[in-house]
């Protein structure tokens, strides 16, 4: 793949095929890949990711973004980078959203705290997810919990 990204730059790869490893992700990545398809994906799926990656989008279904995003923090984590907090980045809306589902709110009642729309605080907690490389939205008030708790 990196043979081909360097031979014809304008070519946009995706990959298709079984989970990889959080190491071939990673490569994967690195060497130019535009996107990468479970072998599972629908129909659906598969042309959403061939359109995307098109208009020049990268896309990564969610369980390998989740895998990226792990070995991101945990690369950060390992150069000294600061603890998990400080090594990703949050938006301010999305330190409240985590304060609040540790507070134990529903999305229903964050919307409603936040007088903001459910679709919004649920793009939020995704992100949040994402970008903690957590499940759950009760993981992440167990990780707000442990840091209080040090």
């Amino acid at each position: 793949m990196a043979q081909l990204a360097k031979d014809l730059p304008q070519t946009k790869v995706i990959g298709m095929g079984l989970i990889p490893s959080q190491v071939d992700i990673v490569e994967f990545v690195q060497a130019g890949a535009a996107g990468f398809i479970l072998i599972d994906a629908t129909t659906r799926e598969v042309l959403t990711t061939i359109r995307d990656v098109a208009r020049g989008k990268k896309i990564l279904p969610p369980l390998l973004t989740e895998s990226l995003f792990t070995h991101v923090v945990d690369n950060a984590l390992r150069q000294g980078k600061g603890e998990l907090p400080n090594a990703v980045r949050m938006t301010p809306r999305e330190r409240e959203i985590i304060a609040l589902i540790a507070d134990g709110l529903s999305n229903k009642a964050i919307a409603q705290r936040l007088g903001i729309e459910m679709y919004t605080v649920k793009s939020h907690v995704h992100n949040i997810l994402e970008k903690l490389a957590l499940n759950s939205r009760l993981q992440i008030s167990a990780n707000v919990h442990n840091e209080e708790s040090l």
